[in-house]
């Protein structure tokens, strides 16, 4: 049980990355060919994982009473994922012409289905009557029909996973963030898959081949290459998903400060948000949703932005140290402040004799809502606050 241990987890987290793309599945309807190709892979992948362990494969040999019965199945189910994987990297990145891309793909899933249609004939035009089921490749590395077979299936999925591993990585070099990290991940996955697992067996058949014994590394180095090469390639398929989730839940944490600020204008549009949970895929929306709450409410207090409070706290941070790009973002913080502070005092329409000084303020200087809400915090802002409601207070009586 403890050798199966590695391949269950594995295997489980494989299957954790398909359910996490599930609720989005469900959503599209079989509408998303590349999110249904996504998440085939990953489940035949957890079904490679799951019948190559040794436990399993004593229970797929007893049930079928045939021996080595598991053999052909986990090397279809291999080449399988092979195929299906140069394939889903291929529609993933896409391309300008999509014709050729699909093309492509066709004659790979043809080419793949001819290998399996191969390794079944070849299995059963050979003779495997002992049970292996650790060390299968090299036990029967020299039996007619069967050494075929193990080099047929070793060489289709390791020019699958080259093939993979060199595509995620060129990919890798156009995109940034989790993405980046995601592609590079499958990048080290696959490379792991030819040369930790296919070239370990190979090398170990080739050793057979000349009268020696190297069979430790078919038998303990590639499936010690093939668990975390698996893993690698879960994190690369996850990775991306909860990366822009959980950038959108920093970002929308980043916007608190101001979406509270503004929170005090009164009368402004767009004051309702939807109550939806933050684990949910729809939270990218509900960021979309703080982001116009602010900017409505920016808006609505444009009129009572004082480019004299601007201009005192630009100096003020300057004063302090921070460079001109810094000091402009806490400028543009302590006049939205003191605007939405006034607009709370006398609303949409100033009272009598009271004029709106925003008029010759300057421009917003940043597009950076985030940066705007963090300024909010220093002390600069805070102190230009402070001084303009007291004044403020103090005009009033």
């Amino acid at each position: 049980m403890k050798a199966s241990l590695g391949f269950y987890v594995a295997g489980g987290l494989l299957l954790l990355a398909c359910l996490l793309k599930l609720p989005a599945l469900i959503r599209a309807r079989g509408r998303d060919w590349l999110l249904s190709s996504i998440c085939a892979l990953l489940l035949v992948g957890s079904g490679v994982l799951f019948t190559s362990a040794p436990r399993t494969i004593i229970l797929v040999n007893r049930t079928t009473g045939v021996s080595n019965f598991s053999a052909p199945l986990v090397y279809c189910a291999l080449t399988g994922f092979s195929a299906a994987s140069v394939v889903l990297v291929l529609s993933w990145r896409g391309g300008s012409d999509k014709g050729h891309t699909r093309r492509l793909s066709q004659w790979i899933i043809a080419l793949y289905l001819l290998v399996w249609v191969l390794i079944i004939t070849l299995y059963a035009l050979g003779d495997a009557p002992v049970e292996r089921r650790t060390d299968f490749d090299v036990y029967y590395s020299g039996t007619p029909y069967i050494r075929e077979m193990i080099l047929l299936y070793l060489l289709a999925h390791g020019l699958a996973s080259y093939i993979c591993s060199r595509l995620c990585w060129r990919w890798s070099r156009d995109v940034h963030g989790t993405m980046r990290i995601g592609l590079r991940a499958l990048a080290l996955g696959y490379l792991m898959h030819y040369v930790g697992y296919d070239g370990a067996k190979l090398v170990a058949i080739g050793a057979r081949w000349t009268g020696h014994d190297w069979d430790v590394l078919a038998t303990g180095v590639a499936p010690s290459m093939g668990q975390p090469s698996a893993l690698l390639v879960a994190v690369g398929f996850i990775l991306p998903l909860v990366g822009r989730r959980s950038e959108d839940a920093v970002r929308y944490w980043q916007l608190g400060p101001l979406a509270r600020t503004l929170s005090e204008v009164p009368g402004a549009p767009g004051l309702t948000l939807l109550p939806l949970p933050w684990w949910t895929l729809e939270f990218r929306l509900r960021l979309t949703q703080r982001q116009t709450y602010i900017s409505d409410r920016i808006v609505a207090c444009r009129g009572y932005f004082d480019h004299r409070i601007w201009n005192e706290a630009h100096a003020a941070a300057r004063a302090r140290g921070s460079g001109a790009q810094t000091a402009d973002i806490i400028a543009e913080a302590a006049m939205i402040a003191a605007a939405v502070d006034t607009y709370s005092a006398v609303g949409d329409e100033p009272p009598a004799g009271q004029e709106p000084t925003g008029a010759p303020g300057p421009p917003p200087t940043t597009g950076d809502l985030a940066r705007l809400s963090r300024a909010l915090r220093t002390r600069v802002v805070k102190d230009i606050r402070r001084r303009h409601r007291v004044h403020r207070r103090q005009a009033a009586t």
